[in-house]
């Protein structure tokens, strides 16, 4: 067993160094980009008796060497630093729980019971979860909280005989998408529909079409992946290092629980997890957004030292569960710290106003449908360096909405396509501190899960775009 554990952390090591390099490189770019972009800010100023922003140039402003360096530990020291530091103790706090949930059996039990339930129907079932998934995103905003999931997932994929990819794909990429296509999404629809002046979720007439299409598209590539496995098990991407995976876990040799979950456990579970829906739900209230993460983190630690002490672990040993599990988590924290920096080392630079402005510069006196297109493109790269949806509407909305008027935009348009650009690639981009986050805790190389995006992304980039010519051409409003 001491072997086989050093193996797997072996693995671990190895996976984790991959993701570590492209990070490093990225950081390293982003303090480059410094030295050779102009810098620029725009500046409120009154025009025609009416406020606006304007591009102002500015003294070039190099990062130096140590600061680039130290940019994972100087992003928390930024105006995002709590909102990583939450996100840390947020993962710290699942990981302890979870480890309790797992360890104490409760976990494994909850698993065989949904294999044996959906075993002949699982179709049915990747269709339920995607949807309900996407719902959850697009109604609510949901999308750092289905974080915990992975963990349920990824052994529910292994033992329905298919990989950690689909354990990630099934409740991540399908709550992303659901994000992206948002119809009251408060976060980035009602913060852009805001800053734009357009009429709050107005506009739902084009935005639920594209949101079943999403759903849809998303269902069927997961299913096309799914039979892909199923008929070779060798075409997986990640089949290599699932199989060290599953073979130090032992996995392939999990016997489903027969016997019954004491019926307290069940009744504090169905508790838990209505209290933890409730403040999901109550997270959609602006005055309450930044208590939601908080106090998910807490309920997850009630629940989990409660399910350890129900199960009749002393409490001495649920809390050596809990520090296993902080121990196995603290890895994610290195990622998102560096994941966090890229983007800020963009905005120290100064250089994200002069992006903004080359765009609006190149943009006037295109066609309307390729304007549409261009300020499409531009959100998506937006996406790569400010991962947070409604950070990013604060920082281009306002810009962007002047801009689609002189272009003869409208403002829902203008929207339209930052929500498109904005979403979808929180999936894919390695900036994205939650991407990288989950897919460490699948153990999956990003380079593998690069390849299983990509055709994705190139799909819902072309029906974004598909949409946003209707909105153009239907003069969305």
């Amino acid at each position: 067993m001491e072997q086989e554990d050093k193996k797997k952390a072996l693995l671990e090591v190895k996976m984790f160094l991959a993701t570590i390099v492209l990070l490093a490189i990225l950081i390293a770019v982003s303090g480059i980009c410094s030295y050779v972009i102009p810098a620029g800010e725009y500046v409120k100023t009154s025009i025609n008796s009416g406020m606006q922003e304007v591009y102002h140039t500015i003294g070039q402003t190099p990062l130096p060497v140590w600061k680039i360096a130290l940019a994972p530990l100087l992003v928390l020291g930024s105006k995002n630093g709590p909102r990583i530091i939450v996100l840390i103790l947020f993962i710290f706090i699942i990981g302890g729980s979870f480890s309790i949930m797992n360890k104490s059996g409760i976990l494994p039990r909850l698993i065989s019971d949904l294999v044996m339930k959906f075993a002949d129907r699982k179709r049915m079932f990747i269709f339920i979860n995607v949807i309900v998934f996407a719902l959850l995103g697009s109604t609510m905003g949901i999308l750092e909280e289905v974080t915990p999931l992975i963990l349920i997932f990824i052994p529910l994929a292994y033992q329905m005989k298919w990989d950690s990819i689909v354990g990630v794909a099934i409740p991540f990429v399908s709550v992303t998408i659901g994000f992206s296509a948002a119809t009251f999404n408060p976060f980035t629809l009602g913060t852009a529909q805001k800053l734009a002046d357009v009429p709050l979720f107005s506009g739902l007439y084009l935005r639920v079409p594209i949101l079943i299409v999403t759903i849809l598209i998303v269902a069927l590539y997961i299913l096309w992946y799914i039979r892909r496995i199923e008929k070779n098990p060798e075409k997986s991407y990640v089949y290599g290092s699932d199989m060290e995976i599953k073979a130090l876990t032992h996995y392939d040799d999990v016997v489903l629980h027969q016997g019954k979950i004491k019926p307290a456990l069940i009744w504090m579970g169905i508790c838990f997890l209505g209290i933890i829906a409730t403040v999901a739900v109550c997270s959609t209230v602006k005055a309450l957004q930044d208590l939601s993460f908080p106090l998910i983190a807490l309920i997850f630690l009630i629940m989990g030292f409660s399910v350890g002490m129900a199960s009749g672990y002393e409490f001495k040993k649920v809390f050596k569960l809990f520090k296993d599990g902080l121990i196995d988590f603290s890895p994610a924290i290195i990622l998102i710290l560096m994941a966090s920096s890229v983007g800020w080392l963009i905005v120290e630079g100064n250089i994200m106003a002069t992006m903004m402005h080359f765009v609006s510069l190149k943009t006037q006196g295109l066609s309307r449908e390729l304007a549409a297109i261009i300020m499409y493109l531009f959100q998506l790269f937006m996406n790569f360096l400010v991962s947070s949806g409604s950070g990013q509407a604060m920082l281009t909305i306002p810009i962007m909405s002047q801009l689609g008027d002189i272009l003869g935009l409208t403002r829902q348009i203008t929207v339209l396509a930052f929500q498109l650009g904005d979403g979808f690639s929180h999936a894919f981009w390695p900036t994205n501190p939650l991407l990288m986050v989950v897919i460490g805790l699948a153990g999956i190389k990003y380079k593998d899960w690069f390849r299983f995006m990509l055709p994705l992304q190139v799909i819902l980039a072309i029906t974004s775009i598909i949409f946003l010519l209707i909105a153009v051409k239907i003069n969305y409003s």
